[in-house]
C-alpha cells in the first residue's frame, strides 16, 4: 500500500516538473534571429508579375510559376540578409526600374549576371548557375544520404547551420517521382529551412496555390504544400547574420507584495519591459498553478483579465510597447489554492510566432491555511480559557462547601 503511495507522489511530482519545464524545453528549438520574408512562385499581381516571368535565357520556356521555387528560395534568403538589387526598365520583367528584392527581381538580375546555364536537353539555359548568385551570400552544398527522414550528419549539418543563424535551402521529394511527366526522383522542388520545431523543420514553401497571395507557405516538413517532403540536396546559405528587432527585449513579471501571501490579499501584478522597439509584438503570459495547470492570461472585451487553456496572447492584435511598467491586474487571491503559483511572460514576433523573446518568470506562494490557522488557534485558546474558568468556577464552589 505504501508502495503504491509514493509511487503515486513520484508521478505527481514528475508531471509537475514536467509542465514547469515547458517554457525550458521550448527554448531548445532552434529559430533564426530574424525572420525570413515569404514569397510565392506563382503570385500574379495586378501586372503579371512575378508568377508570370520568363526564366533564363536564350529561349528558356520556363516561368517563375511553373519552374522557380529555387530562385524563388534564394529571393526569400536574400531578403533576409537585407539583400538589395537594382534592375533598370529596359531589364524588368515589369519594364519598370525596379530595386528591392522578389522572386522577380532575382530572375532579371540573373538573367544580366550569368545566373542561367543549359540544363540536359531542355530549350534555352534555364538552370541556376551556383557560382553566379550575387556575392552577398555564399553556399555550401549537402546531400541527405537517407531515404526515410534525415540522416544524422544531415541533422548536425542542417541544426548547426540554423544555430548560427543560417538558412537552408532544401531541395525535396514527396513520392516516388516528382511528376506525373517526369522520371526525375529528387530534388523536385526547392523549400526554405527556417527552424526546428521538436522533432521536425520549419519551412517557407515557396509555391502558394492562391495565385492572389505574394507569400509562400510557413509549415513544416511534413506538411508541406504537395505533402510530407524528404531532403534530398540541401545548400547551407551564409550572408551577414541579421539582429531581430526583439533581440535585446528584457521582461519582468513582479507582484506586489509578493513572497508568501495569505488568503484572499490583494496583489499588485505587474510586467517590466525594456530594451525593446517599436515593432509590434504577441505578448503572452502564462500561469501555472501549485497543481501543474496551466492557462494563458488575456484581456477581454470588458478590459479585465481572463484565463483560458488554449495559448492565447494577451491582448487580442500585436501591440507595440513602450520600455516601462505595466500593471497587469489587480486582484485578490481568495479563491486560489494553497502553494506555488508561477506566472511567465514573453513576446513573439507576428511573423514568426513560437519564438520566445524575453522570457521571464517569477512566483508567489499562499500560504496553506493560512487564515483557517488563526482562526483555530484563536479558537483553541477561547476554549482554553472558557475550560480554565469552568475549572476555577468548580473549585471555588467546593471551598465553599
Amino acid at each position: 500500500m505504501r508502495s503504491a503511495k509514493r509511487l503515486a507522489i513520484l508521478l505527481a511530482a514528475t508531471t509537475l516538473t514536467l509542465l514547469l519545464l515547458v517554457p525550458v524545453l521550448a527554448l531548445g528549438d532552434i529559430y533564426l534571429p530574424a525572420t525570413v520574408t515569404s514569397f510565392n512562385q506563382a503570385y500574379r499581381g495586378p501586372s503579371g508579375y512575378w508568377g508570370d516571368c520568363g526564366m533564363g535565357t536564350n529561349g528558356c520556356q520556363d516561368t517563375i510559376e511553373i519552374a522557380g521555387c529555387l530562385i524563388t528560395s534564394f529571393s526569400m534568403v536574400l531578403d533576409y540578409y537585407d539583400v538589395s538589387l537594382s534592375i533598370p526598365r529596359e531589364y524588368s520583367c515589369t519594364a519598370t526600374a525596379r530595386t528591392g528584392m522578389d522572386p522577380g527581381i532575382l530572375n532579371d538580375w540573373l538573367k544580366t549576371h550569368g545566373g542561367y546555364g543549359k540544363c540536359g536537353n531542355d530549350i534555352g539555359s534555364c538552370c541556376l548557375e551556383w557560382t553566379h548568385l550575387p556575392p552577398q551570400i555564399s553556399v555550401t552544398q549537402y546531400v541527405n544520404h537517407s531515404e526515410n527522414g534525415v540522416d544524422s550528419t544531415a541533422q548536425r549539418t542542417i541544426d548547426s547551420a540554423l544555430k548560427q543563424g543560417y538558412p537552408v535551402i532544401s531541395g525535396v521529394h514527396w513520392g516516388s517521382h516528382c511528376h506525373g511527366s517526369t522520371a526525375q526522383t529528387e530534388d523536385c522542388h526547392w523549400v526554405v529551412i527556417t527552424g526546428k520545431k521538436g522533432s521536425t523543420y520549419t519551412i517557407i514553401d515557396p509555391y502558394n496555390y492562391d495565385t492572389t497571395d505574394p507569400r509562400g507557405v510557413r509549415t513544416t516538413l511534413d506538411r508541406g504544400t504537395f505533402g510530407a517532403y524528404t531532403i534530398d540536396r540541401y545548400v547551407v546559405v551564409k550572408g551577414i547574420v541579421p539582429l531581430s528587432p526583439l533581440a535585446g527585449l528584457r521582461l519582468s513579471v513582479s507582484f506586489e507584495p509578493s513572497g508568501t501571501l495569505r488568503t484572499g490579499a490583494a496583489q499588485v501584478r505587474s510586467i517590466s519591459i525594456n530594451g525593446g522597439s517599436d515593432m509590434p509584438v504577441l505578448l503572452y503570459i502564462r500561469v501555472v498553478d501549485p497543481h501543474g495547470a496551466v492557462r494563458y492570461a488575456y484581456y477581454g472585451s470588458d478590459s479585465t483579465l481572463h484565463y483560458t487553456k488554449e495559448k492565447h496572447s494577451l491582448y487580442a492584435e500585436p501591440r507595440s510597447f513602450s520600455d516601462g511598467t505595466y500593471v497587469l491586474n489587480e486582484s485578490s487571491t481568495a479563491g486560489e489554492d494553497a502553494g506555488r503559483w508561477t506566472w511567465e511572460a514573453w513576446a513573439e514576433e507576428p511573423g514568426n510566432p513560437g519564438r520566445p523573446y524575453g522570457y521571464a518568470v517569477s512566483s508567489y506562494t499562499i500560504s496553506a491555511g493560512s487564515s483557517g490557522a488563526a482562526n483555530g488557534i484563536a479558537i483553541a485558546l477561547t476554549l482554553a480559557i472558557f475550560i480554565a474558568a469552568l475549572i476555577y468556577v468548580s473549585m471555588l464552589l467546593r471551598t465553599g462547601n
